[in-house]
């Protein structure tokens, strides 16, 4: 008993004090075995991922003297469609110089999900332009679908949005919508308590984004995250409890048995042959090194089980950041 609490507090110091790689693959090996099995796996889950926006660049051709307002309505038919690549083609012919082809061409780069390069696009069509409030709303989509909340905020501040986006005109709500969005992206409580104010939960566009973002709101500021500290403690007691508090019940299971079923062979060895014989020794040592990873593997898990968490509620930030604009710019 007394080695047992020694190699415990032994590894917790190493946890504090940041464990080299070579000694976290080595603890990890056993809890990626326990994690793998049958068991184990049944437990794991896909957790949605904002995807990565695409840094490369579509070259459109100069500004030529072919008219657009002819193919305005065949553009949209194309886009409405998820015909992507043929609104492209369509958008590279050499029409002249307005508002609606920066918009579409925005448009085209945004659905392309070369999000900085749409954000330039749409930064160009003037907020007088018919264009100009659908233009403002999707390029904060785009900064924010690209990670870039800080600039998006300062677009929708009372500084840097256009009157007509932000106080008293008819996209009040809308931008009520996005700052607070990003106020939970950013992680800041007193923002999103001073936007979501002026959430009224009755523009049907609007409604269930709002709802989502103070479900989210309510899970991040208001709920106590999972300590890992506390995972590897429980696991340290009980074998695989750790896990079922990270939420992998499977996981849990599986280490509960592995590790008991070592240590229930190491105790045969140890009463029938003596605890200097060498299949005391070897189960004994596979034991110890199982009830280590177990450890080790659950306070990874509450960690890895938090990020998760965070990304996808971010996914379903961003998501309802975007969702209420097909609605309202139809």
């Amino acid at each position: 008993m007394p080695r047992r609490i020694l190699s415990l507090l032994f590894f917790l110091l190493l946890v504090s004090q940041g464990v080299s790689g070579q000694i976290r693959g080595i603890l990890g090996f056993p809890d990626r075995v326990m994690s793998s099995s049958r068991i184990g796996r049944t437990s794991s889950r896909n957790i949605p991922e904002i995807p990565s926006a695409d840094t490369s660049r579509i070259i459109f051709p100069p500004y030529g003297t072919k008219p657009l307002a002819g193919d305005y309505g065949f553009f949209n038919y194309l886009v409405d469609n998820g015909l992507s690549l043929d609104a492209k083609t369509l958008i590279r012919m050499p029409y002249a110089k307005s508002d609606t082809l920066d918009f579409l061409r925005a448009k085209v780069l945004f659905l392309e999900r070369k999000l900085s390069q749409a954000s330039e696009y749409f930064s160009k069509v003037p907020a007088s332009s018919p264009f100009g409030p659908e233009s403002f709303y999707y390029r904060i989509v785009s900064l924010s679908s690209s990670g870039q909340y800080d600039r998006a905020a300062e677009l929708l501040s009372p500084q840097g949005a256009p009157p007509a986006f932000s106080k008293n005109g008819p996209y009040t709500e809308l931008t009520a919508l996005q700052s607070a969005g990003l106020a939970l992206l950013r992680g800041d409580k007193d923002e999103w308590t001073r936007s979501s104010s002026a959430f009224t939960f009755e523009d049907y566009t609007l409604s269930e984004s709002e709802r989502v973002l103070s479900e989210i709101a309510l899970s991040r500021f208001e709920s106590a995250p999972k300590h890992a500290g506390v995972a590897a403690l429980a696991s340290a007691i009980v074998p695989g409890a750790g896990k079922l508090y990270a939420g992998r019940v499977g996981e849990g299971v599986a280490a509960f048995l592995t590790v008991g079923s070592l240590g229930a062979i190491t105790a045969e060895n140890w009463n029938r042959h003596g605890p200097k014989d060498w299949r005391t020794i070897v189960a004994g040592s596979l034991c110890a090194v199982f009830y280590l990873g177990n450890i080790y593997g659950s306070y990874l898990s509450v960690s890895i089980e938090n990020n998760e968490h965070v990304a996808a509620e971010n996914t379903a930030i961003v998501y309802h950041l975007h969702i209420p604009l097909r609605s309202i710019f139809r």
